[in-house]
Protein backbone atom coordinates (compact mmCIF):
# COMPACT_ATOMS: atom_id res chain seq x y z
CA UNK A 1 0.00 0.00 0.00
CA UNK A 2 3.04 2.40 0.66
CA UNK A 3 4.19 1.81 -2.58
CA UNK A 4 1.26 2.32 -4.13
CA UNK A 5 0.93 5.65 -2.53
CA UNK A 6 4.59 6.41 -3.33
CA UNK A 7 4.03 6.19 -7.08
CA UNK A 8 0.60 7.99 -6.88
CA UNK A 9 2.33 10.60 -5.51
CA UNK A 10 5.03 10.83 -7.73
CA UNK A 11 2.49 10.53 -10.51
CA UNK A 12 0.50 13.75 -9.41
CA UNK A 13 3.83 15.86 -9.01
CA UNK A 14 4.73 15.03 -12.31
CA UNK A 15 1.31 16.09 -13.45
CA UNK A 16 1.62 19.04 -11.54
CA UNK A 17 4.78 20.00 -12.81
CA UNK A 18 3.76 19.60 -16.34
CA UNK A 19 0.67 21.47 -15.55
CA UNK A 20 3.09 24.41 -14.74
CA UNK A 21 5.13 24.15 -17.67
CA UNK A 22 2.07 23.97 -19.72
CA UNK A 23 0.33 27.13 -17.93
CA UNK A 24 3.91 29.27 -17.70
CA UNK A 25 3.07 31.57 -20.39
CA UNK A 26 -0.08 32.29 -19.20
CA UNK A 27 1.15 32.87 -15.74
CA UNK A 28 3.82 35.51 -16.31
CA UNK A 29 1.53 37.17 -18.58
CA UNK A 30 -0.47 37.85 -15.39
CA UNK A 31 2.43 38.53 -12.94
CA UNK A 32 3.30 41.03 -15.78
CA UNK A 33 0.44 42.97 -16.30
CA UNK A 34 0.76 43.72 -12.13
CA UNK A 35 4.44 44.86 -12.74
CA UNK A 36 5.47 48.75 -12.79
CA UNK A 37 6.50 49.66 -16.29
CA UNK A 38 9.91 50.35 -15.65
CA UNK A 39 10.41 46.38 -14.68
CA UNK A 40 8.78 44.99 -17.69
CA UNK A 41 11.79 43.88 -19.73
CA UNK A 42 12.92 42.07 -15.83
CA UNK A 43 12.60 38.72 -15.87
CA UNK A 44 11.90 38.81 -11.90
CA UNK A 45 8.70 38.85 -9.56
CA UNK A 46 7.84 42.27 -9.39
CA UNK A 47 8.95 44.45 -6.75
CA UNK A 48 5.74 46.37 -5.60
CA UNK A 49 2.80 44.96 -7.54
CA UNK A 50 0.22 47.77 -9.14
CA UNK A 51 -2.24 48.14 -10.84
CA UNK A 52 -1.26 51.21 -13.15
CA UNK A 53 -1.40 48.81 -16.37
CA UNK A 54 -5.01 47.71 -15.56
CA UNK A 55 -6.28 52.12 -15.01
CA UNK A 56 -4.65 53.21 -17.67
CA UNK A 57 -5.84 50.39 -20.39
CA UNK A 58 -9.42 51.15 -18.74
CA UNK A 59 -9.47 54.91 -18.63
CA UNK A 60 -7.07 55.99 -21.54
CA UNK A 61 -8.01 53.05 -23.82
CA UNK A 62 -11.91 52.59 -23.07
CA UNK A 63 -10.83 48.91 -23.15
CA UNK A 64 -14.06 48.90 -20.55
CA UNK A 65 -16.37 49.13 -23.66
CA UNK A 66 -13.96 47.00 -25.97
CA UNK A 67 -14.68 44.08 -23.70
CA UNK A 68 -18.45 44.68 -23.23
CA UNK A 69 -19.08 44.66 -26.68
CA UNK A 70 -16.68 41.14 -27.50
CA UNK A 71 -19.08 39.61 -24.36
CA UNK A 72 -22.21 40.82 -26.20
CA UNK A 73 -20.93 39.95 -29.95
CA UNK A 74 -19.67 36.47 -28.64
CA UNK A 75 -22.79 35.76 -25.77
CA UNK A 76 -25.40 36.71 -28.28
CA UNK A 77 -23.85 34.89 -30.99
CA UNK A 78 -23.88 31.62 -28.96
CA UNK A 79 -27.47 31.71 -28.02
CA UNK A 80 -28.38 31.94 -31.90
CA UNK A 81 -26.66 29.20 -33.09
CA UNK A 82 -27.80 27.16 -30.16
CA UNK A 83 -30.76 28.06 -30.86
CA UNK A 84 -30.48 27.84 -35.11
CA UNK A 85 -28.38 24.92 -35.41
CA UNK A 86 -29.90 22.21 -32.07
CA UNK A 87 -33.56 21.91 -33.40
CA UNK A 88 -32.12 21.82 -37.19
CA UNK A 89 -29.70 19.46 -36.86
CA UNK A 90 -32.01 17.00 -34.75
CA UNK A 91 -34.75 17.59 -37.22
CA UNK A 92 -31.96 16.70 -40.23
CA UNK A 93 -30.90 13.44 -38.25
CA UNK A 94 -34.76 12.51 -37.58
CA UNK A 95 -37.17 13.65 -39.92
CA UNK A 96 -36.33 13.26 -43.53
CA UNK A 97 -37.91 14.99 -46.46
CA UNK A 98 -37.25 15.09 -50.62
CA UNK A 99 -33.85 16.46 -50.75
CA UNK A 100 -33.07 16.48 -47.03
CA UNK A 101 -29.56 15.31 -46.76
CA UNK A 102 -28.35 17.86 -49.83
CA UNK A 103 -29.70 20.52 -47.80
CA UNK A 104 -28.01 19.47 -44.55
CA UNK A 105 -24.77 18.94 -47.09
CA UNK A 106 -25.62 22.52 -48.34
CA UNK A 107 -25.54 23.73 -44.87
CA UNK A 108 -22.49 22.50 -43.77
CA UNK A 109 -20.77 22.98 -46.97
CA UNK A 110 -19.76 26.32 -46.05
CA UNK A 111 -17.56 25.61 -43.46
CA UNK A 112 -15.46 23.74 -46.19
CA UNK A 113 -14.65 27.38 -47.63
CA UNK A 114 -11.65 29.23 -46.09
CA UNK A 115 -12.48 32.30 -43.84
CA UNK A 116 -11.15 34.91 -46.39
CA UNK A 117 -13.60 33.46 -49.58
CA UNK A 118 -15.92 34.51 -47.35
CA UNK A 119 -15.25 37.72 -45.78
CA UNK A 120 -15.84 40.07 -49.15
CA UNK A 121 -19.24 39.14 -50.42
CA UNK A 122 -20.32 39.39 -46.16
CA UNK A 123 -18.90 42.78 -46.02
CA UNK A 124 -20.95 43.45 -49.40
CA UNK A 125 -23.96 42.40 -47.77
CA UNK A 126 -23.56 44.13 -44.53
CA UNK A 127 -22.56 47.38 -46.38
CA UNK A 128 -25.89 46.99 -48.64
CA UNK A 129 -28.02 46.50 -45.31
CA UNK A 130 -26.22 49.75 -43.51
CA UNK A 131 -24.97 47.51 -40.86
CA UNK A 132 -21.85 48.52 -40.65
CA UNK A 133 -20.00 49.96 -37.84
CA UNK A 134 -22.67 47.99 -35.38
CA UNK A 135 -22.53 45.19 -33.00
CA UNK A 136 -25.17 43.49 -35.06
CA UNK A 137 -23.37 42.92 -38.00
CA UNK A 138 -20.24 41.28 -36.24
CA UNK A 139 -23.35 38.92 -35.08
CA UNK A 140 -24.60 38.22 -38.05
CA UNK A 141 -21.24 37.02 -39.14
CA UNK A 142 -20.02 35.19 -36.51
CA UNK A 143 -23.42 33.35 -36.65
CA UNK A 144 -22.82 32.76 -40.08
CA UNK A 145 -19.68 31.40 -39.73
CA UNK A 146 -20.29 28.83 -36.90
CA UNK A 147 -23.42 27.54 -37.86
CA UNK A 148 -22.04 24.91 -40.42
CA UNK A 149 -19.70 23.18 -37.55
CA UNK A 150 -22.50 23.70 -35.09
CA UNK A 151 -24.93 21.94 -37.04
CA UNK A 152 -22.52 19.08 -37.81
CA UNK A 153 -21.55 18.45 -34.52
CA UNK A 154 -25.06 18.23 -33.18
CA UNK A 155 -26.11 16.36 -36.26
CA UNK A 156 -23.66 13.38 -35.72
CA UNK A 157 -24.99 13.64 -31.48
CA UNK A 158 -28.34 13.31 -32.99
CA UNK A 159 -27.99 10.90 -35.50
CA UNK A 160 -25.78 8.24 -33.26
CA UNK A 161 -28.94 8.33 -30.70
CA UNK A 162 -30.42 4.81 -30.43
CA UNK A 163 -33.83 5.49 -32.17
CA UNK A 164 -35.55 3.14 -29.83
CA UNK A 165 -35.37 6.28 -27.37
CA UNK A 166 -38.27 8.43 -28.99
CA UNK A 167 -40.53 4.96 -29.95
CA UNK A 168 -40.22 4.54 -26.54
CA UNK A 169 -40.58 8.28 -25.57
CA UNK A 170 -44.08 7.72 -28.40
CA UNK A 171 -45.59 4.97 -26.89
CA UNK A 172 -45.79 6.24 -23.78
CA UNK A 173 -47.22 9.32 -24.89
CA UNK A 174 -44.84 11.78 -24.92
CA UNK A 175 -45.14 14.65 -27.76
CA UNK A 176 -42.41 15.42 -29.69
CA UNK A 177 -42.04 18.84 -28.62
CA UNK A 178 -41.48 17.16 -24.93
CA UNK A 179 -39.18 14.04 -26.08
CA UNK A 180 -37.02 17.05 -27.54
CA UNK A 181 -37.03 19.17 -24.44
CA UNK A 182 -36.83 16.49 -21.42
CA UNK A 183 -35.29 13.32 -23.21
CA UNK A 184 -32.92 14.29 -26.45
CA UNK A 185 -31.49 17.69 -24.66
CA UNK A 186 -30.27 16.05 -21.49
CA UNK A 187 -28.81 13.00 -23.17
CA UNK A 188 -27.19 15.61 -25.95
CA UNK A 189 -25.58 17.98 -22.66
CA UNK A 190 -21.63 16.70 -24.10
CA UNK A 191 -22.29 17.66 -27.81
CA UNK A 192 -24.31 21.14 -26.48
CA UNK A 193 -21.19 22.19 -24.27
CA UNK A 194 -18.58 21.24 -27.22
CA UNK A 195 -21.07 23.57 -29.34
CA UNK A 196 -21.14 26.55 -26.83
CA UNK A 197 -17.39 26.30 -25.71
CA UNK A 198 -16.41 26.16 -29.66
CA UNK A 199 -19.02 28.64 -30.79
CA UNK A 200 -17.94 31.28 -28.03
CA UNK A 201 -14.07 30.94 -28.47
CA UNK A 202 -14.59 31.11 -31.94
CA UNK A 203 -16.63 34.83 -31.99
CA UNK A 204 -14.48 35.95 -28.71
CA UNK A 205 -10.95 35.04 -31.30
CA UNK A 206 -12.86 37.13 -34.39
CA UNK A 207 -10.67 39.80 -35.26
CA UNK A 208 -10.66 39.94 -39.23
CA UNK A 209 -13.84 40.76 -39.79
CA UNK A 210 -14.71 42.64 -37.01
CA UNK A 211 -11.72 45.00 -37.80
CA UNK A 212 -12.52 45.82 -41.22
CA UNK A 213 -16.23 46.21 -40.46
CA UNK A 214 -16.25 48.38 -36.84
CA UNK A 215 -14.06 51.55 -36.76
CA UNK A 216 -16.42 53.43 -34.41
CA UNK A 217 -15.58 52.82 -30.33
CA UNK A 218 -19.40 52.27 -30.15
CA UNK A 219 -18.73 48.69 -32.02
CA UNK A 220 -15.19 47.56 -31.56
CA UNK A 221 -14.45 44.30 -29.99
CA UNK A 222 -11.70 43.70 -28.00
CA UNK A 223 -9.69 42.07 -30.09
CA UNK A 224 -9.63 44.83 -32.42
CA UNK A 225 -9.21 47.24 -29.40
CA UNK A 226 -5.45 45.27 -28.65
CA UNK A 227 -4.44 46.30 -31.64
CA UNK A 228 -4.41 50.17 -30.42
CA UNK A 229 -1.63 49.41 -28.06
CA UNK A 230 0.93 49.34 -30.94
CA UNK A 231 2.17 52.90 -31.29
CA UNK A 232 4.93 54.59 -33.21
CA UNK A 233 7.62 53.97 -30.99
CA UNK A 234 6.81 50.21 -29.99
CA UNK A 235 4.62 48.10 -28.36
CA UNK A 236 2.95 48.89 -24.98
CA UNK A 237 3.49 45.73 -23.13
CA UNK A 238 2.36 46.81 -19.60
CA UNK A 239 -1.06 47.10 -21.56
CA UNK A 240 -0.40 44.56 -23.70
CA UNK A 241 0.21 42.13 -20.66
CA UNK A 242 -2.61 43.46 -18.71
CA UNK A 243 -5.28 43.21 -21.60
CA UNK A 244 -3.83 39.66 -22.70
CA UNK A 245 -5.40 38.78 -18.81
CA UNK A 246 -8.52 40.37 -19.19
CA UNK A 247 -8.93 38.64 -22.66
CA UNK A 248 -8.57 35.10 -21.41
CA UNK A 249 -10.88 35.70 -18.22
CA UNK A 250 -14.12 35.27 -20.28
CA UNK A 251 -12.95 32.21 -22.46
CA UNK A 252 -11.44 30.01 -18.98
CA UNK A 253 -15.12 31.08 -17.20
CA UNK A 254 -17.00 29.40 -20.27
CA UNK A 255 -14.97 26.02 -20.71
CA UNK A 256 -14.87 25.65 -16.71
CA UNK A 257 -18.62 25.84 -16.60
CA UNK A 258 -19.51 23.72 -19.52
CA UNK A 259 -16.69 20.99 -19.30
CA UNK A 260 -19.05 19.90 -15.98
CA UNK A 261 -21.75 19.82 -18.31
CA UNK A 262 -19.69 17.59 -20.69
CA UNK A 263 -18.99 15.09 -17.31
CA UNK A 264 -22.56 15.74 -16.19
CA UNK A 265 -24.14 14.90 -20.12
CA UNK A 266 -21.55 11.43 -20.39
CA UNK A 267 -22.93 10.42 -16.97
CA UNK A 268 -27.00 10.51 -17.37
CA UNK A 269 -28.24 7.33 -18.09
CA UNK A 270 -24.93 5.14 -16.25
CA UNK A 271 -26.05 1.58 -14.80
CA UNK A 272 -25.16 1.16 -11.47
CA UNK A 273 -23.81 -1.76 -10.79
Amino acid sequence: MKKRNMIAGIFYVVLVIFAVYLLFPVIWLVITSFKPRGEIYVPALPSKWVMDSYQELLTTFSFGTYFMNSVIVAGITTLLVCLIAIPAAYGFANYSFPGSGRVFSACTFLRMFPFITLLIPLYIYISRLELMNTKTALVIANTTFNLPMSMWIMEACFSGMPGELIEAASIDGSSRMHTFLRIILPISTPSIATTVILTFMNAWNEFMFAFISSTSESAKVITVGMTMLTQEKGVRWDLMTAAGSLYIIPMLIIVILFQKSIVRGMTIGAVKG
